[in-house]
Formats: C-alpha cells, structure tokens, sequence
C-alpha cells in the first residue's frame, strides 16, 4: 500500500541550507516538497496558498522572523505542522515557539539522522525536540505513564471533546457538531485543562494526538 504523501514547505533565507535540507529528506519516501521560500513573508503568502502539510521554518530570517509566521499561520490553519529549524540553542526560544504552536524545535548543527527522525515524529503526531536541548521541554507535563488514569478524570463528553481536539476540529466546529455553544466547547476545554494540569490550547493538542489511540470520538 502506497503511503500517504505529505507535502512541505521550505522556508529558510539560506539557499545551501534548502539544498542540504532536499538531500536529507529525499529518502522519505512519504514527504514531498512542493515549495521554498527565502523570507517569512514569502512563507507566510505560500503557506497561506498552497496549504502544505507541514512548513519548516527558520527561526532567524530577515525581516518576518519563523516564530512570527508561526503565530500567524497557526492563527488560520491550527492543523499545520511547523517545524523550526535554529542555530540558537536556547531554551527561550524552545519555549516561545512551543507556546506559539511548534511542532518540532530542531537545532541546525544536529546530526541528519536526527532530521529524518523528528519528521517521522511529527507525522506520528509527536512534538520533537533537539536531544542537544533534552527530550522534554517544561512546558510538557509528564503524562507518559498515567495517561490513562488521568483519563479517567474526565467526563464522557469532555473525552469527546478532547478526541475531536485530537482530529483538529476547532471550537466551533465541534460546538456545531455537538448542538451546543461555542461558549460551552470552551468552557468544556477548560475543565480538561485544569484537570489534566495542562497550560494552553497548544499543550491540549499535544495530548490530545499523543494519546489519541486512548480516545473515542463521541
């Protein structure tokens, strides 16, 4: 059975860095790169067009930075995965761009089996981090071993709710679904936050697709 193909977006104002990237990324077999960029302005516009599965960003480019046109891009298409690729090594920016909705913080001087390794990651639903930067960010609780005790925790419809959070439906296309308001969703996702001591909508999500062979969808 063919795999399913994802598409991606290059974006890095270093053109020897874009061709390393498409020898590095060549053998996956699954991935296939459908566009570059040079500045996070052009991302942003190709990204917005073309709506690639997954953009990897640098976090330095002139003028629109990567964690800008993370944050704007994760504003109209939540179910992208961004990737940001740095030579800074420092845990501030890690944290920013996860808070901001990164889906892999990857130091450039890595080595390129650890590329392949954070794209198999990602497509798993996964968030990858440098090893040079540790496993875990502290923004990620560790949820591992209880996850599903801490299931448990919830009502029916809030495990509804976190499934179809897992499928990247928004608040109110789940409120649409469910007949209720966009209001309740919120409040809803607001319970399993505090419930499963969770900080955000991004760390939400990352539960959610880690864990959500453990869910049903209501």
């Amino acid at each position: 059975m063919t795999e399913e193909q994802k598409t991606l977006l290059i974006a890095d104002d270093h053109p020897i860095f874009r061709q390393g990237m498409k020898q590095i990324l060549a053998p996956i077999e699954w991935l296939r790169i459908v566009a570059e960029a040079e500045s996070g302005e052009s991302a942003l516009t190709q990204i917005k067009y073309i709506k690639p599965d997954i953009a990897m960003l640098d976090l330095a480019m002139p003028g629109m930075d990567g964690l800008k046109v993370l944050e704007e891009v994760k504003a109209v298409l939540p179910g992208l995965l961004v990737i940001i690729v740095t030579s800074y090594d420092d845990k501030a920016y890690l944290e920013r761009a996860l808070e901001l909705g990164a889906n892999a913080y990857v130091v450039k001087d890595g080595a390129a089996e650890n590329m392949v390794h954070c794209f198999e990651s990602v497509r798993r639903g996964e968030i990858y981090i440098s090893p040079s930067l540790g496993t875990r960010s502290p923004l990620l609780p560790q949820l591992d071993a209880g996850a599903s005790e801490l299931l448990k925790l919830l009502t029916e419809t809030e495990q509804t709710i976190l499934a179809k959070v897992a499928q990247f439906q928004t608040s109110k296309e789940i409120a649409r679904e469910l007949n209720v308001s966009f209001r309740t969703i919120q409040n809803h996702r607001a319970n399993i936050c505090t419930k499963l001591n969770l900080k955000g909508s991004h760390q939400l999500m990352s539960f959610a697709r880690k864990y959500s062979e453990l869910l049903e969808a209501g």
